[in-house]
């Protein structure tokens, strides 16, 4: 329930699912069965669905990119569906209810260079490891999963063989909720089979069991509580990266480069770069793999 909160309110019923959260509501909300006739999807009730919504048209107005949305929800799939409609854009879906004939179809459709659709809509659930979505270079995975493995293979979509251009691979996490909490359990998982600590200062780096204990609770005023985790000495206090890392290792987000919204203004990614000032976008990890 917390993570589809994380994706849009629209996908529960509020009062129902959480009685006495009406008193939590922004002043402009109207929940969505007090909205009459209006289905349209509201993007701004979500920071990551706004955040999506300015990538998309960035996209359409500058580039002919193409891009994969992927979510674990196929009830945030219709948000999106609604998004791509509203905003005319073309898109495909694909999800557990289509069989494999109709799924290589659809997959050839979208990988067609010429074809009108730029958006592809895909359930983690059905993005397995034989999906290949070459026809797009950036891909968003909206909201993640408890088994690490399951979000690697859903990435692995667009950055395969037969790939041409360079790949942006995004991931939005909502920031101090149960989202963050998710991939701190992720990044421990990876370091716990990946890595050998032998040093104390790996051991501080590393997730603590009182880290892991934390994973429960929510930071509500943190721009990032997964770098708070890191006890990051390259960062200053205020979140700008003084250093980088000697190395980048995909598995340990500690080594990544380390934006808060103030330092994205000069990153390579243009979708990044239009989010500065942005306030729905409050940290950024980058891995660059060459």
């Amino acid at each position: 329930m917390l993570k589809k909160l994380c994706n849009h309110p629209d996908l529960l019923n509020l009062s129902d699912d959480l009685p006495g959260c009406e008193q939590y509501f922004p002043e402009d909300y109207v929940p969505k069965d007090a909205r009459g006739r209006d289905r349209d999807v509201k993007p701004w009730y979500s920071g990551k669905m706004q955040v999506l919504d300015r990538m998309l048209a960035r996209i359409r107005q500058d580039t002919n990119d193409k891009i994969v949305l992927i979510s674990n929800y196929t009830q945030t799939l219709d948000i999106f569906d609604k998004l791509c409609r509203s905003r005319g854009y073309g898109s495909l879906r694909l999800d557990g209810t289509m069989n494999v004939s109709k799924r290589q179809k659809l997959v050839d459709k979208f990988n067609d260079p010429d074809g009108p659709e730029f958006v592809f809509l895909l359930s983690s659930k059905a993005g397995g490891c034989g999906l290949n979505l070459i026809g797009a270079n950036r891909l968003v995975l909206f909201d993640p999963d408890w088994n690490p493995a399951a979000d690697q293979q859903a990435l692995a979509r667009v950055w395969r063989d037969g790939q041409k251009k360079d790949c942006f691979v995004y991931r939005f996490i909502a920031t101090g909720t149960i989202e963050e909490k998710i991939f701190q359990r992720q990044s421990h998982k990876q370091s716990l089979s990946s890595c050998v600590v032998d040093s104390a200062e790996d051991v501080e780096r590393h997730f603590t069991l009182d880290s892991l204990r934390e994973l429960f609770q929510y930071h509500g005023k943190t721009t990032s509580d997964t770098h708070d985790t890191f006890k990051c000495k390259r960062c200053k206090p205020d979140g700008k990266q003084m250093l980088k890392a000697p190395a980048m290792l995909y598995g340990d987000t500690s080594t990544w480069n380390h934006f808060v919204n103030a330092g994205i203004e000069k990153i390579q990614d243009l979708l990044l770069r239009q989010e500065f000032g942005e306030k729905d976008v409050s940290a950024v990890f980058q891995y660059i793999s060459h």
